[in-house]
């Protein structure tokens, strides 16, 4: 299958990753994701945000863990078994 060349720029756009950490779970009180951070509308818009648009969604993520007093997403198994170093606080 080709891509059409107009289409490549915004695939190319697209350079920041996913937040998600596969825990996946929206805590009901605050209606964002327990893993991520993200609301549910974020999460399914993050396949069509450009890169502004996702670095306004991560901004608002880290506003979110500091109004709540968490510094950092709650570590995975994979994470933790990749021995990084962001398990400890």
């Amino acid at each position: 299958m080709t891509v059409p060349e107009a289409a490549l720029p915004t695939i190319a756009a697209r350079t920041i990753a996913s937040p998600c950490v596969g825990v996946c779970q929206i805590d009901r009180d605050t209606g964002f994701c327990l893993g991520c951070w993200r609301t549910l509308k974020e999460i399914a818009h993050w396949a069509r945000y450009d890169d502004p648009e996702r670095l306004t969604v991560l901004e608002a993520l880290r506003q979110r863990q500091t109004e709540a007093g968490v510094n950092r997403r709650r570590v995975t198994r994979r994470r933790r078994a990749s021995g990084s170093k962001e398990e400890t606080s």
